[in-house]
């Protein structure tokens, strides 16, 4: 049996999908309607400068997941943010997310995927409650996806319409999304802008060594944030 996941293991192949800030399949800081293949373990972590979370950091941080997308329309994931909470330089605490994802429709020759998202789902109040205090990342969405080959070059068109469920999610605008393209030439990087509700943000995602990804994006032109999973199937 373990030989045979090791096979499983080194026989795999993804396709690129862009990885969340909050340790979901999505676009940079949007949701999309994209999912990974059936049986995909995503591990990773990402650096959060202060101006990119919400108004309880403030201060840099840093978060790291797990992701699981156990049939292929279906994902869940745990993140954990990390807090400093009586700053004393040291990170004393963490903040629990589960983020849950379902895609009733796949994407169609003449018709976009849509997914349905909760991020930061269960509370004290219950699964999918609006929360007064904690639930930091509290939001639920409908995103939609679709993607055209042009000569062996990807474009995505991704949109999503949010709901934020909690004080701590600020929107100026209810609706988010963006373009992603992958270059022919280079199947293994995948380029994004988006409107993440309140800012523009640009960056892109490369694979190295078949299951280790990267991630970079400029927030708002200007702060950097980046991650890296490591994702492989079972």
């Amino acid at each position: 049996m373990m030989l045979g996941a090791v096979i499983l293991l080194l026989t795999s192949s993804f396709y690129l999908n862009a990885q969340s800030t909050l340790g979901v399949t999505g676009l940079l800081n949007s949701p999309s309607a994209d999912m990974s293949p059936d049986g995909t373990i995503k591990i990773g972590g990402n650096y959060l400068p202060n101006q990119f979370t919400p108004a309880e950091w403030n201060y840099n941080t840093f978060n790291f997941f797990l992701n699981i997308t156990f049939v292929s329309f279906a994902e869940i994931a745990i993140t954990n943010t990390a807090f400093d909470l009586y700053h004393t330089g040291k990170f004393s605490n963490v903040d629990r997310a589960i983020c849950f994802r379902i895609r009733p429709i796949k994407e169609g020759k003449y018709w976009p995927a849509v997914v349905i998202g909760s991020n930061d789902a269960l509370t004290t109040y219950g699964l999918f409650g609006v929360a007064s205090f904690n639930k930091y990342f509290g939001s639920n969405y409908l995103a939609l996806s679709k993607h055209l080959n042009l000569n062996g070059n990807v474009i995505g068109f991704h949109a999503a319409y949010n709901i934020p469920v909690s004080k701590s999610v600020i929107q100026k605008f209810p609706v988010s999304g963006g373009i992603s393209f992958t270059p022919k030439f280079y199947k293994d990087l995948n380029i994004i802008a988006e409107y993440d509700t309140n800012n523009f943000n640009i960056g892109a995602n490369i694979i190295v060594f078949k299951y280790l990804y990267f991630q970079f994006l400029l927030n708002q032109f200007r702060y950097p944030v980046a991650g890296f999973q490591f994702q492989f199937t079972i």
